[in-house]
């Protein structure tokens, strides 16, 4: 498509041409006419499909230029450009038929809202349809992202100034919730799939697509404001109106929403539902309780949405520290002593219990948060100790996706951290550090000490018992079981000296059920009874 741009103001013609994204558009500027007379030779040369005027220039003027157009014949839409806002210019543009009259300086989101407009009208009668919804998503793509990026800020910055986001939302004819609202947060887990398959890689003709089916969906509720959440590119964010604390109608249309979806588009999806809201200054509040309550969800195909306040609550929450299972420690433990030694005696081990943390028995029932606590604790321990660049790199993509819940490409990343680091272990080094892996268990006894045995240790670290015991004699000067008893005889003497517990409390709190065995080690290691040492240190 042609445009043609008519104005005696080269600053005004620069300004348009970098303003609207007219080769993402499929469109070209025809050519700069500084007037009414020049304008018609470049039409008669061109012939444009789109004509932006000026109404005042020398020579010949836009209503004249106008006027030209009608009597030739010339179909090309008209939108009128001035600096003018009383009513006689703009009554005369639209006698002479402009399609829209847009007073100077130009916005982008009202000149992006006409050329919509112009779109569905120069397309109403033709057959390409699929180009009209290329054409017309890349621009209300403009409008969209403009709108996204007000409120992923809001979203983001905490307490917002309510004044300041109306006058934002009447500039992009944005009709805000004034009564009260709930925020709800679409997290699309099959993105990556669909764009690539049916969109050719094009994730803004993805997310129109989107939009346009959440809208239909939700047609019946009021004020409905729908923009994604820039940070993490597959979520989207609805912001439905209601003054109603127990709305009934938004359980039924956010379900309806995701078997559009799903019918349609063939996208898996799960909601998240924030708490009623009155002020449009809680907006962060809002997306925090939507996103936890999003998190909550187990990761098979039982449960699509969660209402915040009906589970776990972000307090109760913010303590969950722990892996989810065994083996996500088992697999933080074998990475720990591949980064910090370069040994690790069983490669293909280690990516078997990958492989396993991800099946699909393995997620079933587990919540996104539990999944989240665990990958991150490794995700973060890879990231403090590696110093390989490529490494580091494929750990903050991880983190992206782990933010996304998108568990596919999650566990595709996870595999690469390990066969990078796995390829980065060889002979020299694992010969150089037999000291360091030494270092390494010392560590995991000390934390264990209560409890932990030689076969403990020898399954942990997939090593045999023989080969151990002499690997530690040469690197500690001590056996394991001499180890052991000095870490425990440590903790013995502090709470000996600093609590008021009885001498068989004290026994079971460093690993030894019999008081009298405890009593029998402790005096061959200090040279004395634990009663004695007490009274000697509390005196």
């Amino acid at each position: 498509m042609k445009i043609l741009i008519v104005d005696d103001e080269t600053a005004v013609y620069e300004h348009l041409k970098a303003l609207i994204p007219w080769e993402e558009l499929g469109w070209s500027i025809a050519g700069h006419a500084l007037n009414g007379e020049e304008a018609c030779e470049l039409v008669r040369f061109h012939n444009p499909q789109l004509i932006l005027t000026d109404v005042r220039m020398p020579i010949m003027d836009g209503l004249k230029f106008m006027e030209w157009l009608r009597q030739t014949g010339n179909t090309a839409e008209v939108i009128v450009l001035s600096g003018h806002g009383d009513f006689e210019y703009s009554r005369k543009a639209f006698l002479q038929g402009a399609f829209d009259y847009v007073l100077k300086p130009v916005q982008e989101a009202e000149l992006l809202q006409v050329l919509d407009l112009v779109v569905e009208k120069l397309h109403q009668n033709s057959a390409v349809k699929t180009e009209q919804i290329r054409q017309t998503a890349v621009i209300r793509s403009g409008l969209s992202v403009l709108t996204d990026e007000l409120f992923t800020h809001a979203v983001s910055s905490g307490e917002i100034d309510e004044h300041e986001l109306f006058v934002r939302a009447e500039q992009l004819q944005i009709e805000l919730p004034e009564n009260g609202y709930y925020l709800a947060v679409l997290r699309i887990l099959n993105q990556e799939e669909k764009v690539n398959a049916k969109y050719k890689g094009d994730r803004g003709v993805f997310h129109f697509a989107v939009r346009n089916i959440v809208r239909e969906s939700l047609e019946h509720a009021s004020k409905l404001i729908v923009y994604r959440q820039l940070t993490k590119s597959n979520e989207i964010i609805l912001l439905c109106a209601s003054r109603d604390k127990e709305d009934k109608r938004l359980p039924v249309l956010l379900v309806r929403t995701l078997q559009s979806l799903q019918k349609y588009l063939h996208v898996h999806a799960k909601l998240g539902v924030s708490l009623h809201k009155t002020k449009l200054s809680k907006l962060s509040a809002a997306y925090r309780e939507a996103s936890h309550a999003l998190d909550s969800i187990p990761l098979d195909d039982k449960e699509l949405i969660a209402y915040y306040g009906a589970g776990t609550s972000i307090k109760q929450e913010a303590g969950m520290t722990e892996p989810y299972s065994d083996i996500w420690k088992q697999i933080g433990l074998s990475v720990e002593m591949l980064l910090e030694t370069g040994i690790l005696r069983d490669g293909k081990l280690l990516m078997t219990k990958l492989n396993e943390a991800f099946e699909d028995k393995a997620l079933a029932g587990i919540r996104g948060r539990e999944l989240k606590i665990s990958a991150s604790v490794l995700l973060e321990k890879i990231e403090a100790k590696s110093q390989n660049e490529d490494v580091l790199l494929l750990v903050s993509e991880g983190k992206n996706r782990l933010l996304e819940m998108n568990v596919p490409q999650l566990k595709e990343l996870l595999t690469q951290i390990f066969e990078r680091l796995l390829s980065l272990t060889g002979n020299e080094r694992r010969l150089k550090n037999g000291k360091a892996l030494i270092e390494v268990i010392c560590r995991y006894i000390e934390e264990h000490y209560r409890t932990v045995t030689l076969d403990d240790i020898s399954q942990r670290f997939y090593l045999n018992k023989n080969y151990f015991c002499t690997l530690f004699k040469q690197a500690t000067e001590l056996s394991f079981m001499e180890f052991v008893t000095e870490i425990r005889m440590k903790h013995a003497k502090r709470l000996l000296k600093e609590s008021e517990l009885k001498t068989y409390e004290i026994a079971e709190q460093v690993g030894y059920m019999d008081q009298r065995y405890f009593s029998q080690v402790f005096k061959k290691a200090v040279g004395m009874q634990p009663t004695q040492y007490k009274r000697k240190e509390q005196s």
